[in-house]
């Protein structure tokens, strides 16, 4: 630590008023833009810690990494998402909060510092002119003979070294909080790119299982129809060079039927990619329609469910689809009711059937696929089912933004 006269004389008594008067100009502009945009407070704590990070530098201290994880170029339409899950953002929003707190200290304290420093300069200076005495304070009276200059000049000096180590006291105090609420944290970051990197490749393994689904029910379904079409019209083709009519056209017939079956079954493989009922009318409808094609009973409650981005749309139709694949398959459920939801911040969608329970999470591959898929779009996955039943599968959304055109977007700017 600088001794008095040494911290009086070195750049600091400057270093520290620029961080108050910044710390007091940057309080003005956030609480009027803060009140106005209370939603969008932790974008506005992402970006005043960046800010405050550059200003640490101010003091002396080194640049400072961010809190946060490198989002991927391939992931950045998910910035939001990402950022709203990792602890550095609501520290960083708890610095925006204790950075109010100081700005409105740091205002306080300037608007002092001037009103005193203004009072001890204008004071000889009215006294000289009216050439009548003036009571500063108590028994302290400024007489117009001019032999008290001196003193108010001796006061306005001192007045200026408390002032500087005031604001040196308030930067430092500011300074330190910052630099603790918003300094990396090395085991988040590892835990936030451990889970970025298993959810990159849960999907990426998601992906590999659907095209070989896909290509399983191509060659089983589609492709066989079509040779067996082929075949018939070989037929055909053998019953009309014999003129045998009545044969060729049985043989006409079963061909059409055959092709009927074909269309049908590349119908089912398409569907199973991706409904086109799903981006048309949204969820509730593609789901009303898979009710419909479902062996088992499905009932659908939409309690006024919004429109989603078409991943998480997506997600949320193949976890019910999941969900009644296994009611169907491994419990004795009579049906399967399926309700959506949204409050002002989430969509739900909750899956339930009065099965015999016992579902596990971690059992299987399709669950927990979905629940690595809604992770890496900022959602969650919860299973409660106990031994008995009944088994109730919740699934939720963070609602997107939606523009004044009442368009939805993804709600992710690009980082």
């Amino acid at each position: 630590m600088l001794p008095p006269w040494r911290f009086l004389l070195s750049r600091w008594p400057w270093v520290a008023l620029v961080f108050v008067f910044t710390s007091a100009i940057i309080w003005a502009v956030l609480l009027a833009l803060i009140v106005v945009t209370l939603l969008l407070l932790p974008i506005w704590a992402i970006l005043l810690a960046a800010l405050d990070r550059r200003r640490l530098q101010l003091l002396g201290l080194p640049r400072q990494a961010s809190g946060h994880v490198q989002v991927p170029r391939e992931e950045r339409r998910h910035w939001l998402n990402i950022r709203l899950t990792e602890p550095a953002t609501w520290r960083e929003v708890l610095s925006l909060l204790t950075g109010l707190v100081f700005g409105v200290v740091s205002l306080t304290v300037l608007f002092f510092e001037v009103l005193t420093l203004a009072v001890l300069i204008a004071a000889p200076i009215v006294v000289a002119r009216s050439g009548t005495a003036l009571t500063l304070f108590g028994d302290v009276t400024l007489a117009p003979d001019g032999g008290q200059w001196w003193r108010m000049a001796l006061l306005a000096l001192l007045a200026l070294a408390l002032f500087a180590y005031l604001n040196g006291l308030i930067a430092a105090l500011h300074g330190g909080c910052i630099r603790w609420l918003t300094a990396p944290r090395a085991a988040e970051i590892d835990e936030r790119v451990a889970s970025l990197t298993r959810s990159r490749a849960t999907i990426v393994d998601a992906h590999d299982r659907e095209r070989r689904r896909i290509e399983r029910d191509l060659h089983d379904g589609v492709q066989q129809e079509l040779v067996a079409i082929a075949a018939r019209l070989g037929l055909l083709e053998l019953e009309l060079a014999s003129g045998e009519i009545p044969a060729a056209r049985a043989a006409l017939g079963a061909a059409q039927t055959q092709t009927e079956r074909a269309l049908v079954a590349l119908r089912d493989t398409v569907r199973g990619i991706h409904p086109a009922v799903l981006s048309d009318r949204g969820l509730a409808a593609a789901l009303e329609e898979l009710a419909g094609r479902s062996v088992l009973p499905v009932r659908v409650e939409d309690h006024g469910f919004p429109r989603l981005p078409p991943a998480a749309e997506t997600a949320a139709y193949y976890f019910v689809a999941e969900a009644v694949t296994n009611a169907t398959k491994h419990t004795a459920a009579p049906r399967v009711v399926v309700s959506l939801a949204a409050d002002a911040h989430r969509a739900t969608v909750v899956a339930r059937d009065n099965g015999h329970g016992g579902v596990d999470l971690a059992g299987g591959t399709g669950l927990r696929g979905l629940s690595e898929r809604a992770e890496a779009l900022g959602g969650q996955l919860a299973v409660h089912s106990p031994v008995g039943g009944p088994t109730v599968l919740t699934l939720e959304f963070p609602l997107p933004t939606v523009s004044a055109h009442g368009e939805v977007g993804d709600a992710d700017p690009a980082r």
